[in-house]
């Protein structure tokens, strides 16, 4: 059976740490703040901080787009608005005024139909602006038609959602 001997110290002597090992949040915070400082780093972030803050801000207004299940299904029940095969579309909206996570109105879409096996959809070659040639300016362009014939056609039906305003070709609601 081995013995197991003692383990040997270095030659180093130990040091107390020179920061107590446990600080609290607004130590931690007020550390952080007080190096800043002492780097020179804190004094043009407050003053761009304050201008920022203390400049008078008009209040932006922005309109809330409709959001209508019952409108989309009935959009998506109609043949595709480019290439009129049915039993394959999806609410597309216009491209316009659209950005990352925000959509238009829902009373601007139209029927455009989804990929299938081995197909490429209108909505995908739409949203890409592949659809058309003339990239975004064209695309833009025929959403706005292909949106306003969809109006028109559920409206000339008499399939208009009750509780869904109707549209107004300025851009807003009729009521």
């Amino acid at each position: 059976m081995m013995r197991s001997s003692p383990m040997k110290r270095t030659g180093f002597n130990s040091r107390a740490p020179s920061v107590p090992l446990v600080l609290t949040r607004e130590q931690r915070l007020d550390e952080r703040a007080q190096r800043a400082l002492q780097g020179g780093l804190a004094q043009p972030l407050a003053r761009v901080a304050m201008a920022m803050c203390t400049a008078p801000v008009a209040a932006v207004v922005k309109e809330q787009p409709l959001r209508s299940e019952p409108y989309r299904r009935l959009v998506a029940a109609l043949p595709c608005a480019w290439c009129s095969i049915a039993g394959y579309s999806q609410h597309a909206h216009e491209n316009e005024g659209k950005g990352a996570r925000l959509k238009v109105d829902d009373r601007r879409g139209m029927p455009l139909c989804c990929d299938r096996p081995g197909i490429e959809g209108c909505h995908a070659a739409f949203d890409q602006y592949r659809l058309v040639p003339g990239g975004r300016q064209a695309h833009i362009e025929l959403g706005r038609a292909m949106s306003h014939r969809t109006r028109k056609q559920i409206m000339d039906a008499g399939h208009w959602p009750a509780k869904v305003p109707q549209w107004q070709e300025g851009g807003s609601d009729a009521n």
